[in-house]
């Protein structure tokens, strides 16, 4: 079927950014709401770029909100931040909320993840460049991560109003339901690792758990403030090549400095 006779989709949430910036916590804070069902872990249903495999998707996401009487659907995915074009085009309703961490958090954690700094520099540029370009896009929003551990209710009473939602003081609270998105265990309990506070790193959490039970185990814990957790993972020199790197794009963002945030 050509391209301006595929009927409009009806568009739900999309939160996207830069991989290790607070996409799996921002989703678990929307999703919260009385009136939006989280769809479960990354779903890549735009990344084919695909008109009919992001139609079939809604189509499942849109039958799990009517099981779960709910309004809307509210999923994650990245990598998404590429296909906004795409998303906009098939669901012109779409609302995408974008987010965004300070460069030297962000690449920090993704380097230790994947061992690897200019990939992961590389990353965190190319994708807040993306960022920054949508969040001039009526239909998206960009939201600091900074500002949202720091002044959670204000920052996710902002981007409920964008989403058409009143914020619910029940969404604070969502780590009191435990939810398995990515290991088929709930809250890492397979494990049998206890933490009193979240760790920082996934080799605080014990050995024997995989990565995908770390991330569970984030998502299913009170909101927690990681900033500067780039000095875990990052030298002096590293952290200052970053910074560097970025500085104007992080600028451009709503970063003041390396270390102050503009709370905009």
């Amino acid at each position: 079927m050509r391209r301006f006779l595929r009927p409009k989709l009806q568009g739900g949430i999309h939160v996207c950014g830069c991989g290790h910036s607070g996409t799996s916590i921002l989703t678990r804070l929307i999703g919260a709401h009385s009136r939006i069902h989280a769809i479960p872990g990354e779903t890549g249903i735009a990344r084919r770029g695909s008109y009919t495999w992001y139609a079939a998707g809604i189509k499942t996401f849109e039958q799990k909100v009517i099981e779960s009487g709910a309004e809307k659907w509210v999923e994650k995915t990245p990598k998404h931040i590429r296909s906004i074009r795409f998303i906009l085009d098939c669901a012109p309703s779409t609302k995408i909320v974008l987010i965004s961490r300070n460069p030297k958090d962000a690449v920090g954690s993704m380097k230790r993840r994947y061992e690897n700094l200019e990939k992961s520099l590389a990353r965190w540029k190319a994708d807040n460049r993306r960022a920054l370009y949508w969040s001039r896009n009526p239909q998206c929003k960009i939201v600091l991560y900074e500002n949202l551990v720091t002044n959670t209710r204000e920052t996710l009473s902002e981007v409920m109003v964008f989403l058409g939602f009143n914020f619910e003081d029940s969404q604070l609270d969502f780590h009191r339901q435990p939810l398995s998105w990515y290991s088929g265990t709930v809250d890492g309990t397979s494990t049998g690792h206890e933490h009193p506070e979240p760790p920082l790193n996934e080799s605080e959490y014990g050995a024997s758990a995989t990565h995908n039970e770390y991330r569970d185990y984030q998502i299913n814990q009170p909101l927690f403030n990681a900033i500067g957790s780039y000095r875990t993972h990052l030298s002096d020199n590293e952290a200052s090549k970053v910074w560097m790197s970025c500085r104007n794009l992080a600028l451009a963002l709503g970063y003041q400095s390396d270390t102050a945030l503009s709370l905009k």
